[in-house]
């Protein structure tokens, strides 16, 4: 089954699950491993993370997706969607789609392998690491959290973070 044929499975789906548990040496990737393997194969999977809102799905938001997904080969992407609660608390606004709408339309969005409903707002190594990715795909603007002014900056530095290009002249403020 391809892709294209059903829509991404969910983190906490037996699939997504068994996926993980395969994984028992796993340890992550850093963007300088990953340069000296781009000679050869690489050994496995790399499992890329990427997360938003995504209210209004748009053509930002897909092709935000399809350059998180193409930017390395053989990649598994995981979209981590925002809860509408955390979309409010950070926000300051409820998004116009509810968490299960927004869900279901990242879900069929044909870049996406994987759907985490709910991750935390502000990604951490550990939460990352939990989920098995190597690696944090988002557009390089800082973005501010309460803990720091680039809650991506952990990501930057551990060599895990691969940059995406917004789509330009649509930026909707809380998408």
């Amino acid at each position: 089954m391809s892709a294209c044929d059903a829509p991404a499975i969910l983190s906490d789906e037996p699939e997504a699950v068994a996926r993980r548990k395969v994984l028992t040496d796993w340890s992550p990737m850093s963007l300088s491993q990953l340069s000296s393997s781009l000679k050869k194969p690489l050994p496995r999977v790399v499992r890329i993370y990427a997360d938003g809102v995504f209210d209004l799905f748009h053509n930002g938001h897909a092709n935000q997706l399809r350059q998180a997904k193409t930017l390395l080969p053989n990649s598994y992407l995981i979209v981590g969607v925002c809860s509408d609660q955390d979309v409010l608390a950070f926000k300051g606004t409820r998004p116009v789609m509810t968490q299960e709408e927004r869900c279901a339309t990242v879900r069929h969005c044909r870049y996406v392998d994987e759907v985490y409903l709910a991750p935390p707002f502000y990604p951490t190594l550990d939460f990352v690491d939990a989920i098995k990715a190597d690696f944090v795909a988002h557009d390089a603007i800082p973005y501010n959290s309460p803990e720091s002014t680039d809650c991506y900056g952990p990501f930057k530095k551990a060599g895990r973070f691969l940059t995406t290009e917004r789509t330009p002249l649509f930026r909707p403020p809380n998408c």
